[in-house]
């Protein structure tokens, strides 16, 4: 056998260039092939992040070659036909620190970012700073509420009122100008019935952020026409424990106060969380009316009345419950329970005035009225992740209990144009309960990271029990007023079921969505319906440059009449105006067309909606009584233009603006009042200012202001005056930032309140309600936590999230 020798220096010479040949070729190719480098990018709180800026650059010595490119709508990104090497990557965003990591391409691995909340080092003060207080995105506006000045202390109500694009003005919530706003907390709906009652009951420590957003996907209910306000709670962000409780105290015309704790405990396979409050308010109602009394079309007098209701008061308890098990590496099984119980006493003097062709009469009542509201909502649901995109299908099981007791008792002493006096009781009791069953089953396939679609069914099945006793005081006993309504209700089953397809192709972005619902209902004493309607939604998005996006969208929606609209019995709200519901009210339809332009943080939006057979209030004048009844009916159409931009001005490194205007026109028909077949037609443009200021003062010290104000507009046949609300706080972290001390004033100029005015015969009328919004606050918060190193992500599902809405009273 032939040996190789060093000696042969010939044929070692020849190996040793074989030998560097394959070496270096390998090393050639190697250094020419291609990767790609992807990713997704989130915040500490799981929430993606958008449009954040992604660069690439090589580690090579003076190399200026880099790549860079933005994070789509689901905060992921892709960069292809990178060669093997160093590299850096950089991810920055507005809000939060710079993200820095040496990466080799080669490596072929999806990369995971977490975005930290910007901190700054200021004269060698740590200034911890926070995510904006508004952030805007394309289809909604972000509102950062956990950290926020204003929100210690303050209910979820309230911080709704101070929120960008929302008004709330007497139990009425609308959005960009549109009522039928679908608002959902952790994913299920919170009942309208007494909306102020609910909203009150949540603290404002509890919620994390809240999104508002205009142009709601098919995956959404079609009910959701006025658009979506969705609510997060914060969420146990590691394993490990944590809890915090804080106390509030406020004065204004009366005095609240109350307290509020948090709980959270998870380890690698649990989560859970525990949250509860307590809250006391003083409650008051002070206001007038003031009418023209008719006969046919002929006046015949004028009605005045003050009101002054400032014995009242309002008790909130709410308990909620979360629990999430993780029963292998892809399944979630969970359960999540919500109590709330309000209930709100109003006690003072209603006194009129009656000059019927002039004779002059007046009326002094004693108004002791009482609700009880009780909210019970369970929830149990199984989610399963089917590959590495995130693909996933979640079930979901719901039931929720709803119950409202409305008792009024009138005190009344007549004096009549002779100067005769008389008295008498009266009493009327409306209670009414609701059950209402919901089963979900939701699929996201997640085909590429710019393939999405999503897909699911819903069936819902609700049934009510109402009753009505109006009874009156005569003789020592108490016999009925009118009709005794005992036997009153509403049942109605829904069967919904939705595709909805979002794609990437580039700069380019679409989204199709179709729901179909089936729905069925019958009412005692009213109608019997079933319906079957289609509902498309179409999205569509341009990315011009890293800086401007544009998109158009168009949506289909319905607007369900309330369950309390369609039970026709009566409420009192003094013995000469009442509320009573419809039992042929009919579905509203809505087209909504809409453009969104986003210019960095700038954001111009032009909306026009159409809405037929549009649900809206009316009043029925009971001229032998001289009573206001109000109601709800069917308009034959309504028209929306809207136009509103969103501007964010820093002022200085330690005050910053997000600034917002809009302007409204808006056109309704409705049926003349004593034309049958005539037309009725009233247009208003008006507009709105809002401005939302944070200060980062050092040493601790925050402070935020939030101003609005609202030129005169109409709703439905009134006139509405304009109003505005001003509000201020101030904060001091204490005990190493695990505790806060808040100072604020709510509606510091006390204009939080409209005046309300019909001005055709014979509905000529003017009033005003003024409640204690203007009040003064001290809160105290304090947390204990101890945190370990594994992270965890609670479920949120979304269960019954169409229906509690429908409560509404």
């Amino acid at each position: 056998m032939k040996t190789f020798s060093i000696c042969q220096p010939a044929l070692f010479f020849r190996f040793y260039q074989l030998t560097i040949i394959g070496v270096l070729s390998l090393f050639a190719l190697s250094s020419m092939a291609q990767h790609c480098v992807s990713g997704k990018v989130s915040d500490q709180s799981k929430t993606t992040v958008p449009f954040a800026t992604v660069i690439l650059k090589s580690q090579i010595a003076d190399s200026t070659a880099k790549r860079t490119v933005l994070t789509d709508i689901n905060g992921r990104f892709a960069i292809a036909n990178v060669p093997s090497g160093k590299f850096v990557l950089s991810i920055s965003s507005i809000g939060y620190q710079t993200f820095l990591q040496e990466i080799q391409p080669e490596d072929k691995k999806e990369i995971m970012i977490v975005l930290k909340d910007d901190q700054q080092q200021l004269a060698g003060v740590t200034i911890k700073g926070t995510k904006p207080l508004i952030q805007q995105k394309t289809d909604r506006t972000v509102m950062n509420v956990a950290g926020s000045v204003l929100a210690a202390g303050n209910n979820l109500y309230g911080i709704l009122a101070l929120a960008p694009s929302v008004e709330l003005i007497n139990n009425k919530l609308s959005m960009n100008g549109k009522s039928n706003v679908l608002i959902l907390l952790n994913g299920k709906k919170l009942p309208g019935a007494n909306l102020e009652t609910v909203l009150a009951s949540i603290p404002g420590t509890q919620i994390d952020y809240i999104e508002f957003i205009y142009n709601p996907s098919a995956k959404y209910d079609a009910n959701a026409s006025g658009g979506v306000i969705e609510i997060h709670t914060k969420k146990s962000a590691e394993a490990g424990w944590m809890a915090s409780v804080s106390g509030n105290v406020a004065q204004g015309y009366r005095s609240s106060g109350g307290i509020n704790t948090d709980l959270r405990w998870s380890n690698a396979k649990l989560d859970w969380s525990v949250s509860g409050g307590y809250n006391r308010r003083g409650q008051i109602e002070r206001g007038y009316t003031k009418r023209e009394l008719f006969q046919g079309m002929e006046k015949i007098g004028d009605f005045n009345q003050t009101v002054d209701l400032s014995g009242g008061k309002a008790i909130d308890k709410n308990l909620s419950s979360n629990l999430n098990y993780q029963l292998s590496k892809n399944e979630v099984l969970g359960a999540d329970v919500s109590l709330i119980s309000a209930n709100l006493s109003s006690l003072g003097n209603i006194n009129a005035t009656i000059n019927e062709r002039n004779a002059i009469s007046q009326s002094k009542t004693l108004n002791d009225a009482f609700v009880q509201i009780d909210l019970s909502n369970y929830n149990l649901f199984y989610k399963r992740t089917l590959d590495t995109l995130g693909s996933n299908l979640m079930l979901t099981a719901n039931y929720a209990l709803f119950s409202s007791k409305q008792q009024q008792v009138f005190h009344q002493d007549l004096t009549d144009p002779n100067g005769k006096e008389s008295s008498y009781v009266f009493r009327n009791y409306v209670p009414a309960t609701y059950h209402i069953y919901t089963g979900t089953a939701d699929y996201t396939g997640n085909f590429s990271k710019a393939s999405k679609l999503e897909s699911g069914l819903k069936y819902t099945f609700t049934d009510n029990n109402s009753q009505q006793n109006a009874e009156v005081f005569e003789n020592g006993v108490w016999t009925p007023k009118g009709d005794v309504l005992k036997k009153l209700g509403y049942r109605e089953s829904i069967l919904a079921g939705y595709v909805n397809f979002n794609q990437q192709l580039g700069d380019f972005s679409f989204q199709l969505g179709l729901r179909a619902e089936n729905s069925t209902y019958n009412v005692i004493n009213g109608i019997d319906s079933s319906y079957f309607n289609l509902f498309p939604n179409v999205r569509l998005d341009y990315k011009f440059n890293k800086d401007y996006t544009s998109s158009l969208s168009y949506a289909k929606n319905i607007n369900r009449p309330a369950y309390e609209s369609l039970i026709p019995y009566e409420l009192f709200v003094d013995n000469y105006t009442a509320i009573r519901g419809n039992a042929f009210l009919r579905p509203e339809y809505t087209h909504t067309f809409s453009w969104n332009q986003l210019y960095k943080r700038y954001s111009l939006n032009l909306a026009y909606t159409r809405s037929t057979d549009a649900i809206s209030d009316f009043i029925i004048y009971e001229q032998k009584e001289l009573r206001f009844i109000e109601t709800k009916g069917n308009f034959l159409a309504r028209q929306l233009l809207s136009a509103t931009f969103t501007f964010p001005v820093k002022v200085t490194n330690w005050w910053s603006m997000n600034n917002r205007a809009a302007v409204y026109h808006q056109t309704v028909k409705l049926p003349a009042t004593f034309d049958p077949d005539g037309i009725q037609k009233r247009s208003k443009t008006n507009f709105t200012l809002s401005s939302m200021n944070s200060f980062k003062l050092g040493k601790g010290l925050a402070a935020e202001m939030a101003a609005y104000y609202r030129s005169a507009s109409i709703y439905s046949i009134y006139n509405v005056s304009a109003l505005s609300n001003v509000s201020l706080g101030i904060s001091k972290s204490v005990f190493k930032d695990r505790g806060s001390i808040k100072l604020d004033a709510s509606d510091i100029f006390y204009n939080n309140y409209v005046i309300a005015s019909t001005t055709v015969a014979p509905l000529i009328s003017e009033g005003l309600t003024k409640n204690d919004t203007r009040r003064i606050r001290l809160t105290f918060r304090y947390s204990f936590d101890k945190q370990m190193k594994t992270k965890k992500a609670a479920v949120k599902s979304n269960g019954n999230s169409s229906e509690l809405n429908r409560l509404s009273m």
